[in-house]
């Protein structure tokens, strides 16, 4: 039998699970989007460990981690499949997702589903790797983990706090980017906004 394809943004998500790979694979790309964006005119625009753990071989690994921390939130948070998108992405006291890749990475591991075809074959190996001690093995998992820690730490460092919802109850949506309670929900619309203005560039011809 060949094995489910990963879910996407375009084949509509159906679980939290599936939700969480969508969303980590949304925020490695915006993250490749503007290093690419700020390294404009370099002849090489990422070092070979970038291009490893962003856009080769070492990619499912971080996408998969930060799908494990994201899908830890919600379920600590006990959020709804609805209200998911209002998990955090940085929030005070370290109780958004970076906040778990620092502390509790592996046990987010831990936690998030072994199913066939979304990510399970890479979840084993990040948890052989976690509990190896192989130096190799161990140092895949802290490349891994510095990784996905790095992507969502530098999302949330650029995303306001403009989606309406609920948040941490320390939030301050004019502080620092780790007090604003940044959500995965900020991310997404932020997205459609851009999305929106891409299409009235093209019916207008504003290249921007």
């Amino acid at each position: 039998m060949t094995p489910a394809e990963p879910p996407t943004a375009e084949t509509s998500p159906q679980t939290m699970w599936e939700c969480c790979l969508v969303w980590s694979d949304l925020l490695i790309r915006l993250h490749v989007e503007v290093l690419e964006q700020s390294r404009h005119g370099q002849l090489f625009k990422f070092s070979e460990e970038e291009t490893a753990l962003y856009i080769g071989a070492d990619q499912p690994l971080v996408s998969i981690l930060i799908a494990a921390a994201l899908h830890e939130r919600i379920v600590l948070m006990e959020l709804s499949f609805a209200d998911a998108v209002f998990v955090p992405l940085a929030a005070p006291q370290e109780e958004g997702v970076t906040g778990t890749l620092r502390r509790s990475a592996y046990n987010a591991l831990e936690l998030s589903p072994e199913l066939e075809g979304q990510g399970s074959a890479s979840r084993a190996l990040l948890r052989r790797s976690a509990l190896s001690s192989h130096p190799d093995d161990r140092l895949l998992w802290d490349r891994v983990r510095t990784a996905a820690l790095s992507v969502v730490d530098a999302v949330a460092r650029s995303t306001h706090a403009r989606h309406s919802g609920p948040r941490h109850p320390d939030a301050r949506p004019d502080g620092p980017y780790w007090e604003r309670g940044s959500t995965i929900g900020d991310v997404l619309l932020g997205e459609h906004q851009r999305r929106q203005l891409d299409q009235l560039a093209e019916v207008w011809g504003d290249d921007r």
